[in-house]
């Protein structure tokens, strides 16, 4: 149901921004929210076209780092290989060093790779998609014919065991025996770990509860010892399902039982929507240490993702002026962002006259501050200052600054004000 109603919402969005465009100026804001919403609704191309216009019309545009990476997403889901790759190594020449390169998909850097390595990346048609069964066929006949050997190998081990036992003496045979027992009961423990279906989420700055279970398949009850390994930064904790307070590291399965466990975690404010955590399960057998599995779990953040833009109406001044100074923030992260404060500091060759209300005030000539309450997942809000180009101001390639502060998550970012500069008499 929650699925459904963000589909409506974004539908209801996609439905106010195509009149918005129809009846005023297109923004580059509106650009990318029309190409994130279309993107959401898998209409990839309508995406492609969007994003490619925003580049082409507001080369300079703060969010060219976010259109960078849904244009290479967008032509990967329609199977341009090639401009997929061509698209993500660009974006890592300009924002690989950035936080949110952490989120592209692992798919996308290993096209990039292909491309820089000369491969030529034909449009995939089918997305591969019967490659990979052919392929899961093929695994599947490979497993049962290691599975048929294994079987066969032990079936000729054990033979040879037997064959030995009559010619070694009662001591020997008494050996054999004691070792016999040792691998029928290292036999004897079978055991999995067995992770939830679907994709693992977690949303940044609140607990999430990862389920996984262990089943003993073995003939006999058996004691596991439980490890959690996790990245360096994270807090987690392995537990029972029904019992959260207490961590656990031992617990004793008799045959065919299962315990539920639970991985708690926490995930840092300062996690980028869509990057990846990997969590690890590792179970060992209490009798025999080297009787060991591990299941790793990927687990996906969810955060806002704040962008901010200004304007103003030209980008040429005059002195005396009276100038309206835009401030628009949008948010494409997965989940909304709360509580937000905005620090909008003006060039020292404008001076702030009024804050426009909604939540705005004035600090000083120079500054105004905002508090925004929510920005939902593929939202915006707008806010509007006024402000006069001082008498004997000059200067060109002004700006002023934007600083968004998330401060349920302890989060600080800041963004470039509009660019003007100012006529000379």
């Amino acid at each position: 149901m929650r699925r459904s109603l963000s589909l409506l919402l974004c539908a209801v969005l996609l439905t106010f921004l195509a009149l918005h465009s129809a009846l005023a100026e297109i923004d580059d804001s509106s650009l990318f929210m029309e190409a994130f919403n279309a993107f959401q609704h898998k209409d990839y191309l309508f995406s492609e076209e969007r994003l490619n216009q925003l580049n082409q019309d507001f080369p300079d545009s703060p969010l060219r780092d976010v259109t960078l990476l849904l244009l290479a997403r967008s032509y990967h889901r329609a199977g341009e290989n090639d401009a997929a790759a061509r698209t993500i190594n660009l974006f890592n020449t300009e924002f690989g060093s950035s936080a949110l390169a952490g989120s592209v998909d692992e798919e996308l850097l290993a096209l990039g790779k292909r491309q820089k390595a000369g491969e030529k990346l034909g449009i995939n048609r089918h997305l591969q998609l019967a490659a990979r069964k052919v392929r899961n066929e093929q695994l599947s006949l490979e497993r049962a014919a290691a599975e048929r050997t294994e079987h066969e190998r032990l079936a000729r081990e054990k033979a040879e065991r037997e064959r030995l036992a009559h010619e070694k003496a009662e001591t020997e045979r008494r050996e054999r025996e004691r070792l016999a027992a040792i691998k029928a009961a290292r036999d004897a423990i079978r055991f999995s770990i067995e992770p939830p279906a679907g994709d693992l989420l977690a949303e940044v700055g609140t607990v999430a509860r990862i389920p996984f279970e262990l089943v003993n398949h073995g003939t006999g009850s058996e004691e596991f010892t439980l490890e959690a390994i996790f990245p360096a930064g994270l807090n987690v904790t392995l537990t029972a399902a029904d019992d959260l307070r207490k961590p656990v590291t031992r617990v004793l399965l008799t045959p065919t039982q299962r315990f539920k466990g639970i991985l708690s975690l926490t995930l840092p404010g300062d996690r980028v929507d869509n990057s990846r955590q990997l969590l690890t399960v590792k179970v060992t057998s209490a009798r025999f240490n080297d009787l060991s599995q591990s299941k790793t779990l990927q687990v996906l953040a969810q955060a806002p993702l704040l962008r901010a833009v200004t304007r103003l109406p030209h980008t040429v001044v005059t002195p005396g002026e009276k100038l309206s100074y835009h401030v628009t923030v949008l948010n494409v992260g997965s989940i909304a962002a709360k509580e937000i404060d905005l620090r909008i500091s003006l060039p020292p060759q404008l001076k702030l006259t009024d804050a426009g209300g909604n939540n705005c005030w004035v600090e000083n000539e120079q500054l105004a501050a905002c508090r925004v309450s929510a920005i939902g997942s593929g939202q915006l809000i707008e806010r509007t200052l006024s402000a006069t180009v001082r008498e004997k101001a000059r200067g060109k390639d002004l700006r002023g600054s934007v600083e968004v502060l998330q401060t349920v998550l302890q989060t600080k970012e800041s963004f470039n004000g509009a660019n003007f500069s100012i006529k000379t008499p």
